[in-house]
């Protein structure tokens, strides 16, 4: 079966214990998409990154990366498929026993055999990319927050993804300093023909990268399209979460859950 999505997943169920953290969901992502996937905290938008990088496996339903189904994939396989997924954490996950340059070598040297000429070259091109030249032989303990992040988006870069997963990419920098990776984003997905999935809490930021939105509320996709589209919905928890509104359904379901 081909597939001309980058990702997509189809009547996904996905539960925690008693949690219902995703309902019967299908999402598709198109080539080039810089999805944003708006919702509360602890709505599953981290959940759905997890999926798509085969490190969940849903209850029930389908996780496609490109013709691959990602839930019924022999590890070997996973791993392989992998590759061409890259990953930006939210606190930027680097080990903070290596220089700035293993890790971001460090994709390519547990996954290919490329010499470490080779591996130099590509960590000095990445770097180079995300304005990060000069720190490579640097320890992340001497990196501010924003410099971390944009080390990470290098590490996610090495093996040329076609996808990468971004979790709250500007959680915690300043809003110059979010702008700067937000740019960042933007510039790498065009220049590079990479598609991008962010999930993030900061409605400026995801205004600023979206291509498409996607808002998850109680386990469902309740609003899908451009960004344009989204300040426009009619839908009361859309409106009410874009606009940070305390009047709304959003709250009333919380207190109504604490009455009960």
């Amino acid at each position: 079966m081909t597939n001309s999505y980058v990702a997509e997943l189809r009547d996904v169920t996905m539960q925690f214990e008693d949690k219902l953290v995703l309902d019967d969901l299908s999402l598709k992502i198109q080539p080039q998409d810089r999805l944003v996937i708006l919702g509360q905290s602890g709505s599953g938008k981290s959940t759905i990154l997890r999926l798509i990088l085969g490190i969940l496996s849903p209850n029930s339903g389908s996780v496609f990366f490109k013709q691959f189904e990602i839930t019924r994939l022999p590890r070997r396989k996973l791993q392989r498929v992998r590759r061409h997924i890259g990953m930006v954490y939210q606190y930027s996950a680097l080990l903070s026993s290596l220089t700035v340059r293993d890790n971001v070598a460090l994709p390519l040297e547990e996954t290919t055999d490329k010499t470490r000429e080779e591996v130099d070259r590509i960590v000095d091109e990445k770097l180079e990319l995300v304005g990060m030249k000069d720190t490579r032989n640097l320890m992340p303990s001497e990196l501010s927050g924003g410099m971390r992040k944009r080390v990470s988006l290098a590490r996610a870069l090495v093996l040329e993804p076609e996808l990468i997963l971004f979790d709250e990419p500007v959680a915690g920098l300043d809003p110059v300093m979010s702008s700067v990776i937000d740019e960042l984003i933007i510039t790498l997905s065009e220049k590079s023909k990479v598609t991008s999935i962010i999930v993030t809490h900061e409605m400026d930021s995801a205004f600023r990268i979206a291509t498409r939105m996607a808002m998850l509320y109680q386990g469902k996709i309740i609003e899908e399209g451009k960004p344009e589209k989204l300040k426009q919905s009619k839908n009361p928890v859309v409106s009410q979460f874009l606009s940070g509104s305390t009047e709304g359904p959003i709250l009333e379901e919380i207190s109504d859950a604490s009455t009960a």
